[in-house]
């Protein structure tokens, strides 16, 4: 599996690039500059929404054949080989840039009279989700045995389940389901890459799931950075790309063959 360790992460990364280029078009081509409204049947839409379902259907054929044939280690540690040092120093570089964004939008956002309460909750579950990734990081290349790895695992998760929460009550009365449909499947994707994460600390591994997840995570990531979102969104989504990046290459490469 080590080639596959490599193309895989290799074509999520480049389909979500296309992915992201026909998005950029999709949204400079098909609005109207007066009503806002999408025109119908325009074909690049049908391009991205074509390219979009091929990658859907190539990740959900490997996941499948990475379920049917094979297993992963027991242990999180044993599943990624979290003992390589590069491994903490890259989440953790991560988790470092996930959390600065998250701070200096925390800073600019306590810098007004006035501010959502949501807003500031949202910032709050950031910076402890990018903290938790960076720690999990050294927790397992340090010493996996430790009960903190368990919380930490599951921190991602619910920020990005209250994310998809605050992303619905924005687009609750949005009757143009093509403005978000991307961003919707960005978080979702990467909130179940994230719980099957977790269940590799949880000693409940899942690889096919995990790794289909991680896959459609990458492309559907990329695929909203091209939407009119916050830099600082867009600075998460990269992050969130990097991660999933790392998760499926090293997943991957430990896979084991099931025994006859």
């Amino acid at each position: 599996m080590r080639i596959s360790a490599i193309f895989l992460p290799f074509f999520a990364v480049v389909a979500g690039a296309a992915g992201f280029y026909i998005r950029r078009l999709e949204l400079f081509s098909i609005f109207n500059d007066f009503t806002g409204l999408p025109l119908r049947g325009a074909g690049i839409t049908t391009v991205l929404i074509a390219v979009s379902a091929a990658f859907f259907l190539i990740a959900l054929v490997f996941a499948i054949r990475v379920a049917v044939k094979h297993k992963a280690e027991p242990g999180f540690e044993n599943s990624f080989d979290t003992d390589h040092a590069a491994y903490p120093v890259v989440l953790s570089v991560i988790g470092a840039v996930w959390l600065g964004v998250t701070v200096k939008r925390f800073i600019d956002l306590l810098s007004l009279e006035q501010y959502p309460v949501i807003e500031l909750l949202f910032l709050i579950m950031s910076a402890l989700a990018a903290i938790s990734v960076a720690f999990l990081a050294i927790e397992m290349f340090q010493d996996p045995r430790r009960k903190l790895v368990v919380v930490l695992s599951v921190v991602p998760t619910l920020f990005m389940c209250f994310w998809l929460i605050m992303m619905y009550r924005e687009n609750a009365t949005n009757p143009i389901l093509i403005s978000y449909a991307y961003h919707c499947l960005a978080i979702i994707t990467a909130t179940l890459g994230f719980y099957f994460t977790s269940g590799f600390a949880y000693n409940k591994p899942a690889p096919g799931k995990a790794v289909f997840f991680y896959l459609a995570a990458i492309y559907f990531c990329f695929v909203t950075l091209a939407d009119d979102h916050a830099v600082t969104d867009k600075i998460i989504f990269i992050a969130i790309i990097a991660i999933n990046t790392v998760y499926v290459s090293m997943l991957i490469r430990n896979l084991k063959w099931k025994e006859s």
